[in-house]
């Protein structure tokens, strides 16, 4: 197992890079925009691209999902990603029923390529951890290993995406901690730690080291700061909830309103794309996995009343994207809210005390916070800040308020998931 985790977890980096680079071609086929530059050129094109790009996205998805009913996806064909994993990770039944096989796995892929290419508002994770864990199966099947070591692999293949797509290994291994292993002592985590470690390892390598979100310096945190982080604490929780809940109830919507009006569920993503162009031509800068404009709020360059417009067509954008079946998922869309509401938040900290404004610090709080109530995982989205920020004050301010925020939905407002009994906050 500690062998095949070393080879899990080079595969996953080589196909993380892979999955970066298509996204960054296909963005510039879509607007002629450079690597992580997406907001920027979207900010200088004329409207009627805009409007158009999201459009062209959205047929091809529709091509693409119409594939996916010939390969047996069923009438409501969708992209996969990390929520699947979490429903199978028992790994019960045939591979095709856990959708799990290599063939759903790539045509998905490809899905989500088309999907942040073209404007998609959603993040990479979800996609990649979807692609590592079918990998990480795959080699259970081939060597005839037995239900408990194919578990661990699954946990290796969502640990190494993790920590190759966000540059977080001790995160990626407390992710898969926290949602697929949830009864394996962390003693027993070997074989995952090696995972996400070599993962991490070969893409710093293919990808270069540069931090995945260009934040600013932490600087000084005062006592103050941490006092406004508590007073902040329940808005950021709040957020978070609001953005969760209407993320899990808009697939449902919108697959409704297509039964009505008699439109074809693999037709969706054309008018997914559509309200996508619409909201561009006001936001551009909700459109794509939205990292460079989540950097700008954090360092300041945004007004405090202009933020959380953003946040609320941050949320209304990604909840299109999952509710049309574009690919992607809702944890960088869970970053940005976090940072929008956490950076406007320490703006009126900042006037309520008299002191510098602590944007790095509450902005950063916020998007553990979002990402802890989302995925119900409080110690890998604390550690995730941790990772990204570089500052323990963050880190340990992080931890604390991501296990108040998931404790108290928890009790106020569970969501349980019908298949596992377990809280899931995006279905």
């Amino acid at each position: 197992m500690w062998a095949l985790a070393l080879v899990v977890g080079a595969l996953v980096a080589i196909l993380v890079a892979l999955f970066g680079t298509l996204v960054t071609y296909a963005q510039f086929l879509a607007y002629g925009a450079a690597s992580g530059r997406l907001s920027s050129r979207l900010l200088d094109l004329e409207w009627w691209k805009l409007l158009i790009g999201p459009i062209v996205g959205g047929a091809i998805i529709s091509l693409l999902l119409r594939a996916g009913i010939s390969i047996g996806w069923g009438p409501a064909p969708r992209p996969f990603g990390l929520q699947d994993v979490l429903q199978h990770r028992r790994l019960r039944g045939s591979i095709r029923s856990t959708t799990l096989s290599l063939r759903d796995s790539f045509l998905s892929v490809l899905v989500s390529i088309v999907s942040l290419g073209w404007g998609g508002s959603a993040g990479r994770e979800e996609p990649v951890a979807h692609m590592g864990a079918s990998l990480g199966v795959l080699h259970g099947r081939l060597l005839g290993l037995d239900i408990a070591a194919r578990r661990m692999l699954l946990a290796m293949g969502v640990a190494a995406a993790i920590s190759a797509s966000l540059h977080a290994p001790i995160a990626g291994v407390l992710l898969a901690s926290e949602l697929i292993l949830r009864r394996v002592r962390l003693t027993a985590l070997g074989p995952v730690v090696i995972a996400s470690v070599s993962s991490w390892l070969a893409a710093t390598w293919l990808m270069g080291s540069r931090p995945l979100i260009a934040l600013p310096d932490v600087g000084e945190i005062t006592h103050l700061a941490h006092l406004s982080g508590l007073i902040a604490l329940p808005l950021l929780v709040m957020f978070g909830w609001m953005a969760s809940v209407i993320w899990a109830r808009a697939p449902i919507l919108a697959s409704s309103a297509a039964g009505r009006v008699g439109l074809p569920l693999w037709l969706m993503p054309v008018v997914g794309g559509a309200l996508l162009g619409v909201i561009a031509l006001a936001f551009p800068q909700v459109l794509g996995v939205g990292f460079e404009p989540l950097a700008a709020a954090v360092a300041g360059n945004y007004g405090a009343e202009f933020m959380p417009v953003l946040l609320v067509a941050k949320i209304a954008a990604a909840a299109v994207t999952i509710s049309f079946r574009w690919g992607g998922g809702p944890i960088a869309p869970a970053l940005f809210i976090g940072a929008m509401a956490g950076s406007s938040l320490a703006i009126v900290a900042g006037l309520l005390f008299g002191m510098p404004a602590p944007q790095v610090y509450l902005g950063v709080l916020g998007m553990a916070v979002c990402v802890a109530v989302l995925l119900d995982a409080p110690l890998a989205a604390a550690v995730l800040a941790f990772e990204l920020s570089g500052s323990p004050e963050i880190g340990g301010a992080s931890l604390l308020a991501c296990y108040v925020g998931c404790m108290a939905v928890r009790r106020l407002a569970p969501m349980p998931s019908e298949e596992t009994g377990q809280t899931l906050r995006w279905r």
